[in-house]
């Protein structure tokens, strides 16, 4: 009998195969006493020496599949095997209790357990679980045990696990992992970011999906809705997998039928379609979809998951290659955004109650002018290479849109000095996701480039809900009618000065709303590059005066639910003439 599971779905697609119940189980630790305590340290030291080497492995590795970014988190595991503190506990408690070294360590490795189960801390969390992956390898080498992996798998494959460690995801066989059901996780975390990136459906958040699958179940992944379905029936599994031929057959089609062709309405307007990425891995995925560029580059993620900062010559070669590889289209780049959810342990910014609303983003460049200039001399160094943007996140006025042009201005001038070369003419443009930046849009036009809004955080600041509270995520409502009004608002502000809006939120990629947005102005829409097919279908469906009558009547309604039924009427006849909706 077919059973169903709901999560949060992170990664669109269709997977089916069976199930493979991917979990660190424990494992008979031995106890027994010791006198040789020297013996018992050249033990650890031989086990260590081993981890290294096998870290060293995946390093190259994530290095060539996942850039020097997402490698970096494996230098950070191998700084864990000369933490001396870590030593120095092993060292006391061997001393104390003179018991063989497996014992010890395990002792360790619940310690810290107990302590990551305790404290509601995401940052404090991630970076234990780091220490226990660390541990874990050690502590099979000295059992000479095999350590589970997702290397090299026998089939294909979805893979039910409770989390992947940053080991798991940079070893995984993608050719045969088909697809992710993971209890734990976060739209941030290291799975879904693999996810997204390689393309593979996911669906994070199912409470107790260990409990209720079992190997060797077959099991269907919907990416898109968060639906997952347990031994499915025959009729099930058909009506899917013709769904996913489809799903495949049109994206080749529509990959092939607008190779080199921009997205453009009935009536012949353009749209711009560019590309969110953070990844290295995701410039190619971008080409492959045509993209006209990249609207948002999220470069907080050269300085998450690491012990240092990231020097110049580092970010530079970054933000060169992803303008070379994608030239002569733009790429925006965001200065750092970090703060809020975004926790980099190096910079040890404090624990805050409203961390969403604290030191973050242009609060924490502007506090930290050397930690901003060095990003931005990367940044004005870089775009020589490419035509290259600057976008400013969490902009809440004009006072500051001016104090951080003024940083760059004086990096330009040290520059100038140094005889560096960058294009003085560079384009600087104002992230749109505080509601203080809508009412002064008209004002923040004047002084900007263009305009991108960041529809997560204006929805969560416009409607005062965190978008990941769980208790609160039903009120987290893009339709609701502030937020069409405020889109609206920027849309038109940027309009008067003639300069570009577009949006670079989940909103971008939502095929429910890309009338909507063009009629309310919207010019480009940037995404996640796996969206982008879809999108430009849907725009190639529309007429914009059309858009823009059902804009006005959107503007009309009084309630989110009146705007989603209209909408959802829209595109429903549009799926029907396109021959999108399942038999």
């Amino acid at each position: 009998m077919e059973r169903y599971l709901q999560g949060m779905g992170i990664s669109p697609g269709i997977a089916i195969a069976p199930a493979l119940l991917f979990f660190h189980d424990r494992y008979d630790i031995p106890s027994y006493a010791v006198s040789d305590l020297e013996a018992e340290l050249a033990r650890l030291d031989m086990a260590m020496q081993k981890t290294r080497k096998d870290l060293e492995i995946i390093y190259e590795r994530a290095v060539q599949e996942l850039g020097d970014r997402n490698a970096a988190i494996f230098h950070a595991h191998m700084m864990i095997l000369d933490d001396v503190v870590l030593r120095e506990e092993l060292t006391t408690h061997l001393s104390e209790h003179q018991k063989n070294m497996e014992h010890t360590l395990d002792a360790l490795a619940t310690r810290y357990a107990q302590a990551m189960n305790s404290v509601d801390d995401l940052r404090f969390r991630e970076r234990t679980a780091d220490m226990l992956d660390v541990i874990d390898r050690v502590l099979r080498h000295l059992l000479d045990a095999e350590r589970p992996n997702l290397r090299t798998l026998d089939q294909e494959s979805i893979i039910v696990a409770h989390d992947l460690t940053p080991s798991d995801t940079a070893s995984m066989d993608t050719s045969k992992a088909l697809g992710l059901i993971i209890e734990a996780g976060s739209v941030t975390s290291h799975s879904s970011i693999l996810a997204r990136a390689l393309e593979i459906p996911a669906v994070i958040g199912v409470e107790d999906a260990s409990a209720a699958v079992t190997a060797g179940t077959m099991v269907i992944v919907d990416g898109s809705s968060g639906r997952i379905i347990l031994d499915p029936t025959r009729e099930t599994c058909v009506r899917y997998r013709k769904a996913q031929e489809r799903l495949i057959e049109r994206r080749a089609a529509l990959l092939r039928s607008t190779k080199g062709k921009p997205a453009c309405t009935v009536d012949g307007v353009e749209v711009m379609l560019r590309a969110n990425i953070e990844l290295p891995l995701e410039i190619e995925h971008s080409q492959n979809v045509n993209a006209q560029g990249i609207g948002l580059y999220r470069t907080e993620y050269l300085f998450i998951d690491r012990d240092s900062l990231p020097e110049e010559e580092e970010q530079y070669k970054a933000y060169a290659h992803v303008a070379e590889a994608i030239a002569p289209h733009p790429v925006v780049l965001r200065t750092m955004d970090i703060g809020g959810d975004k926790f980099v342990a190096h910079l040890q910014i404090l624990k805050e109650d409203n961390p969403q609303l604290g030191w973050r983003a242009v609060r924490f460049c502007l506090a930290r002018p050397d930690i901003f200039k060095t990003q931005l001399r990367a940044m004005l160094r870089a775009s020589v290479h490419g035509t290259i943007e600057i976008m400013f996140p969490m902009i809440s006025g004009i006072e500051e849109l001016r104090k951080v042009k003024e940083v760059v201005h004086e990096v330009m001038a040290d520059l100038d000095e140094e005889k560096i070369p960058y294009n003085s003419n560079i384009k600087i443009g104002s992230m749109i996701e505080v509601p203080s930046a809508v009412m002064l849009a008209d004002l923040l036009a004047q002084e900007s480039d263009f305009f991108s809004i960041g529809t997560n955080d204006l929805i969560q600041y416009l409607l005062a809900v965190d978008r990941v509270n769980e208790k609160i995520a039903h009120l987290y409502e893009p339709a609701h009618p502030a937020v069409i009004r405020m889109i609206h608002q920027a849309a038109q502000a940027a309009r008067v000065r003639n300069i570009p809006c577009s949006i670079c939120g989940e909103m971008a990629g939502d095929a429910l709303y890309t009338e909507l947005l063009l009629g309310l102005g919207i010019t480009a829409l940037s995404m996640a590059p796996v969206a982008i097919p879809r999108i430009r279908e849907e725009i190639s469906h529309i007429y914009l005066g059309e858009a823009r009558t059902l804009a006005r009547k959107a503007l009309k309604m009084r309630t989110a639910a009146e705007i989603k039924e209209l909408m959802e009427k829209r595109h429903l006849i549009r799926a029907k003439k396109c021959e999108l909706l399942m038999d």
